[in-house]
């Protein structure tokens, strides 16, 4: 297929002559790039010629403060309105990914506004200093980048875009706003800390198109080579070739081909030394001064472990062909196992393949014994969230089950929150909790995970008001009417006075929308109803899954962060309340075990660095691989001191593809390379930091700490 730019524009340095030739049929809006470039005449932001685009751009250097690019006030050209897609051109100078944030502000003037939670669990702000949305999104290291926003996530309904070539993840946060009630767009370009991150970006334009933008014509030189990995950059432990390849890992598994559990853990990973009640399946027990897991043998049970264990790192390769020194043909049998459809996308397995390089078409039995080897040799006892059930089974380690298909209904309340009180919700579940009949009798699993991270609950969301959104007919909005009618006794007068309306009667407020909260007496009503919500969606599946298995625990939801006080109102339903805890050290977790009563686990939680294989740190940022593996140590051991945290899981095995997995995200997180070669450092201190969770958690030794140097983090 032919490739050709979108556009051309040109201007200069005050008062050159905009000019736009497009090619594209549709509509093409181009924003006014004098006027954004006049209004930001500094050394931060300025007007230079372009090698890479062959006209001048807006070269953009973030500096203390990084207040970002205004792009669009009220009253400016384009309309928000008249077209589907935000696109600009981009290109990130530094040899890390890019990290830009497109914020969409409305007049606040009148507004009540709520703290803001944050995924690490600190507050930032209120509403009224914050975009009305946002979308992070990351672009892959020195490659001009069409980054294309669709304006239909403004409803706030989405939080993932889908992905564009070259463009890696991006994700939704905040609240729905119509285009007309947009006063303000905002660039911001990333990451920036003044001393180790200090990246430049030209932007070349600015448009909003009705289709999306044709693809940029081909690289001419690929920049992942044949083992998946990145050309323009070197590190060490960086692989020649693929005899080099074949050779350490050759190494690294007969080094570790008697890798046994320390001798004084039982055969689940428990310790010998705090024997409890056996019951043949794992329970929680608290000893009078701490929780604990207690594994099938009746042995204290700290849970070590890591998420994603399986031979997969695979990502979409549509419309990026260009990138690769090689990939697997169609008719490549050899590499068949390497390439799968996946949501209507081809991807490409550079794990897989190399797998299949070292190993031979045996590649799969000789992956299950050496990473079983592996995961005993650095201590882990637990298969974490996402892994391979058959791998899990078959190596006899304790693992968790993360349960498919949490039930949805037809209508969606909010996000994926769905219609609670319909028949609909309680017939799914009842065949959601179906799935546990083949793993009841499982000695080795330790529980289930009902669900992972609920959109839902990504930041402080009031979900009965935002069923009034829009008019849509659902059970639960009659539910709430009845409800209402009811706490007001019927008495509409005392609701139009106390809610500042004019309803005819209850059945009225069916058609209502808000846009914002009508009173603070709404807004409290709306409140005390989510919390109503909440507990029926809570509430029906459990009541299902304990009728198939009493057997094993319930480990929650995995919320991402606890962004509101509705998400405490799980914990009374599950064995043991889970969040997912990015950071240096665990999310404060006391206060979750008080409230709910259980114990508490971590099911992801991961540190990051750029110094070798990848462009991104992830969720949580760290300068090396040695500040990788300190960070490692001081999470795990100061979370274990704490009495209430029964396990932690760490987010990932393998490390994410340079290209990005079907999401785009492409971080240096991984145990292991794409090679299958395990980073020193980090392998290093999880062994001894693993050995010494009993130990810790039992006060006999006191936890490792150590303060590391905040460093920002590269994700999307």
């Amino acid at each position: 297929m032919k490739k050709n730019s979108i556009s051309t524009f040109i201007w200069g340095i005050l008062g050159v002559l905009f000019v736009s030739c497009n090619s594209q049929t549709g509509g093409v809006q181009q924003f006014d790039m004098q006027k954004i470039a006049a209004h930001y005449s500094n050394a931060e932001t300025k007007v230079k010629a372009s090698d890479i685009f062959g006209k001048d751009i807006l070269y953009i250097s973030p500096a203390d403060g990084n207040e970002g690019v205004v792009i669009w006030e009220k009253g400016d050209k384009p309309a928000w309105d008249k077209g589907n897609y935000l696109v600009f051109e981009v290109y990130g100078e530094a040899e890390y990914s890019g990290v830009i944030n497109i914020e969409f502000y409305k007049d606040m003037k009148n507004f009540v506004a709520e703290k803001i939670v944050l995924q690490g669990g600190e507050t930032s702000g209120t509403e009224k200093d914050m975009p009305w949305i946002s979308c992070l999104m990351g672009t892959l290291p020195q490659l001009k980048t069409q980054v294309v926003f669709p304006l239909s996530y403004l409803d706030a309904q989405q939080l993932f875009v889908p992905r564009s070539p070259r463009q890696l993840k991006g994700t939704v946060s905040g609240n729905r706003l119509a285009p007309e009630d947009i006063v303000k767009v905002v660039l911001r370009f990333g990451p920036y800390d003044g001393t180790n991150y200090l990246p430049s970006y030209e932007l070349a334009s600015i448009f909003i198109t009705d289709s999306l933008p044709e693809p940029y014509p081909d690289i001419s030189t690929p920049v992942i080579d044949r083992l998946g990995q990145w050309k323009d950059k070197e590190w060490p432990g960086k692989l020649k070739d693929e005899k080099d390849m074949v050779l350490q890992n050759k190494e690294m598994a007969k080094k570790i081909e008697n890798a046994r559990f320390p001798s004084e853990w039982g055969r689940f990973g428990g310790w010998k030394k705090k024997p409890f009640k056996s019951t043949g399946f794992f329970r929680t027990q608290h000893d009078g001064t701490r929780w604990w897991l207690v594994d099938p043998d009746g042995y204290a049970f700290l849970s070590v472990g890591i998420d994603c264990i399986g031979p997969n790192s695979s990502g979409p390769v549509n419309g990026i062909e260009d990138l690769f020194d090689w990939l697997p043909g169609d008719n490549d049998s050899e590499y068949a196992e390497a390439v799968k459809e996946r949501r209507g996308f081809k991807t490409v397995d550079f794990y897989v393949a190399n797998m299949i390089r070292i190993y031979g078409q045996d590649w799969r039995n000789q992956w299950d014994k050496v990473t079983e080897n592996l995961m005993k040799k650095i201590r882990f006892n637990t298969v974490g969230n996402w892994s391979d059930i058959d791998f899990a089974r078959k190596s006899r380690i304790p693992y968790v089950l993360p349960l498919r298909d949490f039930p949805s209904t037809e209508v969606s309340i909010y996000r994926d929150f769905p219609d609670v009180f319909s028949d609909e919700y309680l017939q799914n579940a009842k065949e959601f909790a179906q799935q546990l009949k083949a793993y009841k009798d499982d000695p080795y699993m330790v529980g289930y995970f009902l669900r992972n991270e609920p959109q839902w609950a990504f930041g402080y969301h009031n979900l009965a008001y935002e069923m009034f959104a829009t008019q849509q007919v659902s059970h639960t909005k009659d539910e709430f009417i009845n409800w209402l009618e009811k706490k007001y006794q019927g008495n509409v007068k005392e609701v139009n006075a106390k809610w500042n309306l004019d309803l005819k009667d209850f059945a009225s407020l069916k058609d209502r929308t808000f846009k914002e909260y009508p009173s603070e007496v709404a807004k409290d009503d709306f409140h005390e109803f989510s919390t109503i919500m909440v507990k029926m969606y809570v509430d029906i599946p459990c009541d299902e899954v304990i009728k198939i298995d009493k057997n094993h625990l319930n480990l929650g939801m995995r919320y991402a962060w606890l962004s509101s006080d509705l998400l405490y109102k799980a914990g009374e339903r599950f064995d043991v309340f889970s969040i997912n805890g990015y950071g240096l050290v665990p999310p404060p977790t006391a206060e979750i075990a008080e409230r709910s009563g259980k114990p508490v686990m971590i099911g992801e939680f991961h540190q990051g660095a750029v110094d070798r294989a990848l462009p991104a740190t992830g969720i949580i940022g760290v300068l090396n691989q040695q500040e990788r593996a300190a960070a490692y140590r001081n999470y795990i051991e100061q979370g274990f001191a704490r009495p209430e945290l029964v396990g932690m899981h760490y987010f990932q095995w393998i490390d994410q593809p340079y290209y990005g997995r079907f999401d785009g995200e492409n971080y240096n997180i991984g145990v292991v390379t794409a090679c299958n070669i395990p980073y020193p450092e980090l392998t290093e201190a999880m062994t001894i930091t693993n050995e010494r969770i009993y130990d810790v958690a039992t006060g006999k030794v006191e936890p490792y700490s150590v303060d590391i140097p905040k460093t920002p983090a590269i994700h999307y």
